[in-house]
């Protein structure tokens, strides 16, 4: 259903004009009035909903809905920033280890307790403890033996946190790190209500009826398995009076055209566009351009004597032209990568400069076609070869497929004798030969949990799991542990030591950034109120309306 349905016709009953299904009341002695508009929306998801159980929730549309029906320390505003929620007062000694969080006593769950610190020393220790099986224990690693427990060789008790009293909640870090509270705000943090999680045991989070919320809207008609669910506003949420909406009706739609037609028919307030429907709207007044805090990349296997040539790797860099894959290739608001990251992550504590600006390095993720052809020979002679073969794996998907092939016509029309072969495959197919380091380029995107470089940073050190690629430089180890040890605590040195860091990867092309991924979304100009998040392009209803 739309928030309006129209129609042509003119229907007077009992004193009430109805027009396109708006009500106008009518008497002789005054001039009709507007009734309130319904606090509605109708939105949909591409996929469906698979848990509400924040120790176990790892999808985009599971997450999406956890921050709107339940509530943690902090939430983000559109500039990716901290801002208290549940959190009263929070303070940082130690070093910044310690951290004393005060909470807002008036609190509650949809069964009617109180949220307490207990709540969230509850749902920490319950996500690290191995036999959850929680996905996302890794962002628990900066917390005090997180590390351990979650390797099995402490007990969850032994948990840097503790609530110091109903309303006050201690952490003790293992090392500071400067972007802890942003990390606080994803819903990997937030609290469980210990009673309804013993109630429901392994059902807790499965279905709308065993869970209970604490957020701005609690979520109804979800059955684990069916494709359509609502959220409605929580008459028992803390802040009630900043939420206007009354529903939010969701619908699971797997085709972007279906979607799209909806849209057009206003039973959809909002649609993200696919393919031609990008260039169709280019000029509609309604589109906004989200960040998904997400960047494309070519990995590459340094264990691959081929690949591991630096000169090889950058005259790649320099053959690819991005502005024309993201324009005419992706073409859906996505834009050209600069550096290792997105912006938006980050900004110079002094001068406000973002920080993608500062780590660029000259000649290392433009086109320039002349230097590329310069060191692609320069590779041919290091390597003692006339031609080379190179074979680029990526997912099967439409989209990677088509970068791939862009990425292919680029470098064998540029790069005289260079062939490329395209070894497309299913994504968890892909990951598991590239994890093995059965690969020589990997087509790839990374996308990051907060708004801090670290987060793409992170996975070139020589001792990341995810650097895949086997990237080893000292100098970038050294930054990058500076920027997460000593500097941690001191913003403009620490910021300094990121950039060197990204510098100095995109000097040794550890990998070469393709694009920053964007998605272009339609929204109804009666739509108000919405949180957008410039970094991730999250949205949030919690203070939306419906003009």
């Amino acid at each position: 259903m739309s928030l309006f349905t129209h129609k042509k016709s003119l229907l007077l009953i009992g004193g009430i004009i109805i027009i396109g299904g708006i009500a106008f009341t009518v008497n002789a002695q005054s001039k009709p009035t507007k009734t309130a508009v319904a606090q509605r929306l109708n939105l949909y998801e591409a996929t469906a909903l698979t848990t509400l159980d924040v120790s176990k929730s790892t999808d985009g549309v599971s997450n999406a809905q956890l921050s709107q029906v339940n509530e943690g320390l902090y939430r983000l505003d559109k500039n990716s920033q901290p801002v208290n929620a549940l959190a009263k007062k929070t303070t940082i000694t130690n070093g910044g280890k310690t951290y004393l969080i005060d909470l807002h006593k008036n609190g509650h769950w949809s069964n009617g307790q109180a949220v307490t610190a207990h709540d969230f020393v509850y749902a920490w220790k319950r996500t690290v403890t191995p036999k959850t099986k929680s996905e996302f224990t890794y962002r628990f690693t900066n917390i005090k033996n997180a590390n351990a427990i979650i390797a099995g060789k402490k007990a969850p008790s032994t948990l840097g946190v503790q609530a110091t009293g109903k309303y006050q909640l201690k952490i003790t870090l293992s090392k500071p790190a400067a972007y802890f509270k942003k990390s606080l705000a994803s819903t990997i943090f937030y609290p469980l209500n210990q009673t309804a999680v013993k109630k429901y045991g392994n059902k807790y989070g499965t279905s709308a009826k065993t869970t209970v919320f604490n957020g701005p809207f609690v979520l109804t008609g979800w059955t684990g398995t069916n494709d359509h669910w609502t959220l409605k506003k929580n008459p028992r949420y803390r802040d009630k009076k900043v939420v206007k909406l009354n529903q939010i009706n969701y619908q699971v739609l797997k085709s972007g055209t279906t979607a799209y037609n909806l849209y057009q028919a206003n039973k959809l307030d909002m649609v993200t566009l696919t393919g031609e429907q990008n260039i169709q709207n280019q000029h509609n007044q309604d589109l906004k351009t989200l960040s998904a805090g997400r960047v494309g990349f070519i990995q590459y296997n340094q264990k691959d004597k081929v690949a591991a040539n630096q000169a090889l790797r950058t005259a790649i860099s320099l053959a690819i032209n991005r502005q024309q894959l993201a324009n005419k290739v992706l073409e859906n608001g996505s834009i050209a990568a600069k550096s290792f990251g997105v912006y938006d992550m980050l900004k110079q504590p002094k001068t406000g400069t973002d920080f993608i600006d500062d780590a660029t390095v000259k000649n290392t993720a433009t086109t320039n076609l002349p230097l590329a052809k310069k060191d692609y020979q320069t590779a041919l002679k290091q390597l003692k070869q006339s031609h080379l073969d190179l074979t680029i794996t990526c997912g099967d998907d439409d989209t990677s497929h088509q970068v791939a092939e862009f990425l292919q016509g680029q470098l064998t029309s540029h790069l005289a004798g260079l062939k490329v072969t395209i070894k497309a495959m299913p994504f968890t197919a892909m990951l598991g030969k590239v994890s093995h380091g059965e690969f020589q380029l990997n087509l790839t995107s990374w996308g990051m949990d907060f708004a801090d470089p670290s987060q793409a940073l992170t996975i070139l050190t020589s001792k990341s799991n995810s650097n895949m690629g086997h990237y080893q430089s000292k100098p970038y180890d050294q930054a990058m542990a500076a920027a997460e040890g000593t500097d941690a605590m001191t913003p403009t040195t620490r910021y300094q030591d990121l950039v060197k860091a990204a510098k100095t990867a995109m000097t040794d092309q550890a990998v070469t950034p393709l694009y920053e991924g964007r998605s272009h979304v339609l929204v109804k100009s009666r739509v108000k109120g919405v949180v957008y998040n410039k970094f991730s392009g999250d949205m949030n209803f919690r203070a939306a309306y419906v003009k």
